[in-house]
């Protein structure tokens, strides 16, 4: 017979508890200890209590831990150098460039990217039609080629607010709106090839916006560029480079003081928005890059060796009659005086011969030791990767010394002429070039003598006055200079036939110089008017006054009288040290003559 099996009873727990007031008040002992069980229920309401006072426990601890974190950070754990240094600098935006006086050069730009996912197209044609009906740019048949084949493609780089709403009113799948910086340079294609431009996943890639791949996370970087000066520098080259029908042209200015660059332009140049939209030739950067033989600008740094070694003065004469043979060559004047020249008349005339002569006096040795101290041996140490270091002669004997004195036989880049001329000018002081404001070279390198200096101001003077640079004159401002007419090397070798590049450096004020300027043009063919010629002196020369007429005032420069200008010339001495000297004298002069009345000049004293 079936029986039923009664269910184990569960065991009870025990736990040991003291007796509590109700038990005492019954007569139980005081202290006494009593087994009070608890059930299954009990041990699971003890357990959970248990783990709730856990939890609590690790909660405060927690807050109490973040809290003592936040006052630690608040008041002076971390400082601010700590803090910049804990965000990756890849993270960081790259910095936006200046110019000097603080306009934008070129900065990030937060845009909305339109791309299209062929592969959630529904109708391909029907989406490129409709695109290109808010967007005319777009080629419909490519895109609808490009949707039909399942291919990701990126419509449009950045839209503007309405063009981004145009679309996405359209309501076409597989459309999307990517977030994007896009690298924007708000003054086009001005100063472009110092500013340089940037590729897609690559940075700057040439001029300042190489430089800045390296200034991420820490402010705008300045550069020594004033937009102002740079607009008139293009202008004027712009206009002459069409007037004379040249191939190109290029130009700079120079702090002499401090070899800071105040402009530069190359042309033809380009919008550095869309690099991609103009050739190759146009990214050239001729100024800092090319190298050419630059002619006669070279004699002025002939005659600074020669005045500075004592091989001559102003004065010093050289027979420039006919021609001048040297080892195998005849060296020949351009439009020669035919006679015998002073030092400053070879340079105001441009004497070959003259400057031929000069060299052989000084000799090779000499000759190269001045041009290394102008800079004119190695690459400039400038930030633009866009520089590439002089190309001397394969050897250099009687010959070099002679053609290389009037700018032949050596190619330099145009910067490399602007900088070493600064150094004729400047009181003998060669400073380095520089794009960045704030880093400018205080010392430089002492190469002539600052009473060589003063000489080749008053030489370079009458260059404009009564030599080949005639048309550079700018009244008020008393610029000095050097024109320069070099033939044209060819590719194969040797020059050309009626080629040539045509170049003036000068400087203002031409009494105590404070900017260089170099204006050149490639093949710059005669005009009407010009009789023929395509020198220097027709075009370089007049482009040059025009751009300091109108930049001197930007650039702080006020005219003078003739009588202060001609004091400092003849002094070496610049009008502001003329005062000082002049107030000295005077002072000195009356205590003289106070001393010899016996009266006391500061009007005190004992009788």
């Amino acid at each position: 017979m079936f029986q039923r099996k009664h269910k184990r009873a569960k065991p009870q727990a025990y736990v040991i508890a003291e007796a509590d007031a109700d038990e005492e008040a019954r007569g139980a002992d005081a202290g006494a200890l009593k087994v009070r069980a608890l059930g299954a229920r009990g041990r699971i309401a003890e357990r959970a209590r248990m783990r709730v006072m856990m939890c609590a426990s690790v909660f405060v601890f927690v807050f109490a831990a973040l809290g003592v974190r936040l006052a630690f950070v608040s008041f002076g754990g971390l400082g601010s150098s700590q803090t910049y240094a804990a965000a990756p600098r890849a993270a960081a935006p790259r910095a936006e460039i200046v110019d000097r006086n603080g306009a934008l050069l070129a900065a990030d730009l937060p845009v909305i990217a339109l791309e299209v996912a062929g592969r959630d197209v529904w109708d391909p044609e029907e989406a490129a039609r409709k695109l290109a009906g808010v967007l005319p740019d777009i080629d419909a048949a490519e895109l609808q080629a490009k949707l039909e084949d399942g291919r990701y493609v990126e419509v449009r780089a950045d839209l503007t607010p309405a063009e981004r709403q145009a679309v996405f009113d359209l309501g076409l799948p597989g459309v999307r709106f990517a977030a994007r910086v896009k690298r924007f340079f708000p003054q086009g294609d001005l100063a472009a090839h110092t500013v340089g431009h940037d590729e897609p996943g690559k940075g700057g890639v040439m001029g300042l916006e190489k430089v800045v791949n390296r200034f991420r996370g820490k402010g705008p970087m300045q550069a020594s560029l004033d937009i102002r000066v740079q607009q008139i520098l293009e202008e004027e080259l712009a206009d002459t480079m069409e007037a004379f029908e040249a191939e190109a042209a290029w130009g700079a200015v120079m702090d002499v003081k401090t070899g800071e660059v105040v402009a530069l332009a190359s042309l033809p140049d380009f919008d550095p928005n869309a690099p991609g939209a103009y050739p190759a030739d146009s990214r050239r950067n001729r100024a800092t890059y090319d190298r050419y033989e630059l002619g006669s600008a070279f004699k002025s740094f002939t005659a600074a060796a020669v005045i500075e070694d004592g091989l001559g003065d102003e004065t010093t004469t050289y027979d420039a009659r006919g021609s001048f043979k040297v080892a195998d060559r005849r060296i020949t004047d351009f439009h020669g005086e035919n006679r015998i020249l002073t030092l400053s008349e070879v340079v105001q005339h441009s004497s070959n011969i003259g400057a031929a002569r000069m060299a052989l006096d000084l000799g090779a040795k000499e000759q190269q030791r001045f041009l290394e101290a102008l800079g004119l041996f190695a690459p400039l140490p400038i930030e633009l990767a866009e520089n590439r270091a002089p190309e001397l002669p394969y050897q250099w004997g009687p010959v070099e010394t002679a053609t290389i004195s009037y700018g032949h036989g050596i190619a330099v880049t145009p910067l490399h002429l602007l900088a070493a001329y600064c150094a004729v000018v400047n009181g003998g002081v060669y400073r380095a070039p520089t794009f960045l404001a704030g880093t400018k070279d205080e010392e430089g390198r002492q190469v002539f003598s600052p009473e060589t200096s003063a000489a080749m101001r008053r030489i370079l003077r009458r260059v404009v006055t009564d030599g080949t640079a005639s048309y550079a004159e700018a009244p008020g401002y008393y610029p000095i200079g050097k024109t320069a007419t070099a033939d044209k090397q060819s590719a194969s070798g040797g020059y050309q036939d009626n080629a040539r590049i045509a170049s003036f450096v000068g400087a203002v004020p031409g009494y105590a110089p404070r900017y260089a300027i170099l204006i050149s043009f490639d093949n710059p063919q005669p005009q009407e008017g010009t009789y023929g010629y395509a020198t220097a002196g027709w075009n370089a020369a007049p482009a040059f006054s025009r751009f300091v007429e109108r930049a001197a005032p930007l650039l702080g420069l006020s005219t003078v009288n003739e009588a202060t200008a001609l004091a400092s010339f003849v002094s070496g001495e610049p009008p502001a040290l003329q005062r000082q000297a002049k107030l000295s004298r005077k002072a000195g002069s009356e205590a003289g003559r106070g001393k010899i009345s016996g009266g006391n000049i500061s009007g005190g004293g004992a009788p």
